[in-house]
């Protein structure tokens, strides 16, 4: 009989489950897409509901065959918001970290009680809607008092999630980092009761807090039914998406870097003081005395599938669009692009920043319109690598590269040669369903805890070759980099040069 500690990776575009032996070795896994809903330009929501059926049918198929799980742990894309009613039924669509319904009211929020500053040395993080997940409660009660009114828990996808699989209501400390009512400098110490009474929440409403890997409850005979297995599996509270890929890889030394390349595209470096800096989104990390501090950006894979979806919809796949942005040489042609079309977290921490393409001529192309895309992204990450160099003083001399996509090695390429570091790409591509898997492990007792020897991390080891044969354009390497150092000097006066312009544009009047 196998034992199986079971990894459910709930992101932002997709579910993944995946089914581990206690070596890591992925057993069986399935993925399911995950439909993004934009009610509003600025609003990203999913629907609970069809949350948890496929959660249900993916962790159906998965476990199909095994009859031991040892493990459930749950990692997902943080902060997202759910309602829910005295049942822990869902009351409304859950709001994503994109969402940016909640930022008049937050910028209101730090102007009253002191400044952003303020908060930030209370809390650890920069008040943003993404870092302050509590402004989405105080925009639900002044905007949708019906549903406020039926309101009697407030938590992330993960609480509900577990609250499905075992009756618990929990969250973890990697989540709450980004409430703007937690101290992460001092994880222990909980919700803070004096922000609660000021943002007028009911400490009663929100998850009992405790470490990522404790045991939350097990795995209830309705859900057991549901999921087509025994009940009695020990689940784990769960972390955030990217704490959980950082624990699968390693990352626990002083200025370990790693880039999570999805939806969003977040640096996390890890740290060994609780010593921060505001432009990034600062969290405990599951390695205790450990804390992250993610250069985070929002649309940076999302912006890929934007181009495909919304700009060349007779496009096939983000493969066409790789194969057509190779037909432009490094640098596009002179054309530069901002991946801010979700507003921006790191580093500039506005909400009306938009996306923008600079340079365009009679002569730019689709294909320099899509490397600039590229490139772009690529830019954004060199820009928050000299922040942590600042300011974090770290000096990474690699980058290890997990999500959906690290599998670009064309992306990867173009990341390496602006960056001027190594990327590596991870052997196993499931870091962060691994780190959930690992959670469970630990609460159900296969481990002794996040530092046990026997736990294996994913390793990289296959660094990305510098030439591709995939591009078409070939330039010399001298060539490719004076080329991408004048690029990224311009990209770096194009924000501040329109951000005036854009304010504007987002201004209601």
């Amino acid at each position: 009989m196998t034992k199986v500690l079971l990894g459910i990776d709930a992101g932002t575009s997709s579910l993944k489950v995946c089914a581990f032996s206690l070596a890591g070795d992925v057993l069986a896994k399935g993925q399911r897409p995950i439909q993004l809903i934009t009610p509003e330009p600025t609003w990203g929501e999913i629907d609970v509901d069809s949350y948890w059926r496929q959660v249900v049918a993916t962790t159906r198929e998965v476990l199909d065959g095994f009859d031991e799980v040892a493990g459930i742990g749950v990692s997902a894309t943080c902060p997202t918001t759910i309602f829910l009613d005295g049942k822990f039924r869902p009351l409304r669509r859950g709001i994503l970290y994109l969402d940016r319904r909640s930022d008049e009211l937050v910028r209101a929020f730090a102007d009253e009680h002191g400044g952003g500053l303020n908060l930030f040395r209370q809390v650890g993080n920069h008040p943003f809607s993404s870092t302050c997940w509590l402004g989405n409660l105080a925009w639900g009660r002044k905007h949708e008092p019906e549903v406020w009114r039926k309101t009697r828990h407030v938590g992330l996808l993960s609480s509900f999630i577990v609250q499905r699989l075992t009756g618990a209501f929990t969250l973890d400390w990697t989540q709450a980092s980004y409430s703007g009512g937690f101290n992460i400098h001092a994880p222990e110490t909980g919700w803070l009761s004096d922000i609660l009474e000021k943002w007028d929440i009911k400490a009663s409403m929100l998850p009992k807090l405790g470490s990522p890997y404790r045991t939350a409850g097990r795995l209830s005979t309705e859900s057991a039914e549901e999921l087509g297995i025994r009940p009695g599996a020990v689940v784990a509270y769960g972390s955030a998406d990217t704490a959980a890929a950082a624990f699968a890889v390693g990352l626990r030394r002083d200025g370990d870097v790693l880039e999570t390349a999805g939806t969003s595209g977040v640096l996390t470096f890890c740290l060994e003081r609780p010593e921060f800096d505001e432009a990034f989104m600062n969290r405990c990390h599951i390695v205790p005395g450990r804390w992250l501090a993610h250069g985070a950006m929002s649309t940076l894979g999302g912006a890929f599938a934007w181009m495909k979806n919304k700009v060349w919809p007779e496009t096939v796949s983000i493969a066409e669009l790789e194969q057509m942005a190779a037909e432009s040489p490094a640098g596009a042609n002179g054309l530069i692009f901002l991946p801010y079309l979700a507003g921006e977290r790191s580093p500039i921490w506005d909400p009306d920043a938009s996306g923008v393409w600079v340079g365009l001529r009679l002569d730019s192309t689709r294909s320099d319109m899509i490397r600039a895309v590229f490139e772009g992204a690529a830019f954004g990450l060199r820009q928050l690598l000299e922040r942590a160099n600042k300011r974090l003083h770290v000096t990474p001399q690699n980058i290890l590269s997990v999500g959906g996509g690290s599998r670009s090695r064309f992306w990867a390429k173009i990341k390496q040669e602006v960056t001027g570091l190594t990327y590596l790409l991870s052997e196993k591509p499931d870091a962060t369903a691994w780190g959930a898997a690992l959670l469970g492990g630990i609460a159900g007792g296969e481990f002794d805890g996040p530092e046990d020897p026997r736990i294996t991390f994913v390793i990289a080891n296959r660094p990305v070759a510098v030439t591709s044969r995939s591009e078409r354009v070939r330039l010399s390497d001298l060539e490719r980099k004076r080329t991408y150092d004048k690029n990224y000097r311009a990209y770096c006066k194009v924000y501040p040069a329109l951000k005036t312009v854009m304010h504007d544009l987002a201004s209601d009047e």
